[in-house]
């Protein structure tokens, strides 16, 4: 049996949604989600998941949800650093213990001990963990999600800035749904080549040709400016986020301003079948004025 941890989430929901859709067979018996809130996975147990109780933050839930588990797909969680640190480590324990025979674990594409992203060092513990519990396993390393774009360009196109401390840092982006795809090609899989996959976009792209891109498609100005660091984390704290994610994000865009998520890899192929969607088609996807009529 497959088990999706955070199935609640955008992420492990997409996960579990292709793992029904790839099944040759209905899933009954054969899948099943931890979530930490079962009311709101009401839906899957109607197309036959098995919805079980898990929640990181009780460990003692994780014995139950894990038993009888054959492969797990961790999912990250959210949090200020040290507490999603010691979440992986513990529901990577209660995995060990509970007999699971393999672990797919959602990491990042930059785990080095360098990084100046904070989240580099959730995802890099995690995979320490992993390696130090005797678990087989394998690591999926995520780009940055391309359906972010929305959420970033969006409120830009009002002022036609968009405003990031991005540097000329380029990137490879994938949008969540295809990442999930490849976590459930690779959960499926009766045999993987590799024990670390890099999940990224064809081509990596800086966000001066990605806000030209979008300024094309959605007909508006739209323009690049690389800001401070702390100019990012004091405005997006100021439009209301918590100070600890703030600050993630901010990081998160140093390490692409250094260059640390410019990498492309094939191993989204491998694992799917082929490429993921090019930059333009997504933007397309996302921009593209819809007709009010």
């Amino acid at each position: 049996m497959i088990l999706v941890s955070g199935a609640n989430g955008r992420f492990g929901r997409r996960i579990v949604q292709h793992l029904i859709a790839r099944s040759p067979a209905p899933v009954a018996g054969r899948l099943a989600v931890s979530v930490r809130e079962p009311a709101r996975a009401a839906d899957l147990a109607s197309r036959g998941v098995e919805i079980r109780h898990g929640d990181f933050d009780q460990p003692a839930t994780l014995a139950d949800a894990f038993a009888g588990i054959e492969r797990l797909i961790l999912t990250t969680t959210d949090g200020p650093r040290p507490q999603r640190i010691a979440r992986h480590r513990q529901a990577i324990a209660d995995a060990r213990d509970a007999g699971v025979q393999h672990v797919f674990y959602v990491s990042l594409l930059d785990v080095a001990a360098d990084s100046p992203a904070e989240c580099a060092a959730v995802h890099r513990e995690a995979e320490n963990a992993l390696a130090d519990s005797g678990l087989a396993h394998t690591v999926l390393r995520n780009t940055l999600y391309a359906d972010d774009l929305p959420q970033l360009a969006g409120p830009a196109l009002n002022d036609g800035i968009l405003a990031l401390p991005a540097g000329e840092g380029i990137v490879s982006l994938v949008s969540r749904d295809e990442l999930a795809q490849a976590m459930a090609a690779a959960a499926l899989a009766p045999r993987l080549e590799k024990h670390v996959y890099e999940l990224t976009g064809q081509v990596a792209s800086g966000y001066a040709a990605i806000a030209g891109k979008i300024a094309r498609v959605g007909g508006r100005p739209l323009r690049y400016a690389a800001i401070a660091e702390a100019d990012y984390v004091a405005a997006q704290q100021q439009a209301g986020l918590p100070a600890w994610q703030a600050s993630a994000l901010g990081s998160l865009f140093r390490a692409v301003a250094e260059g640390r998520f410019a990498r492309t890899s094939n191993d989204f192929a491998a694992l799917v079948g082929h490429p993921p969607k090019s930059l333009d088609c997504m933007i397309h996807e996302y921009f593209t004025p819809r007709s009010t009529s």
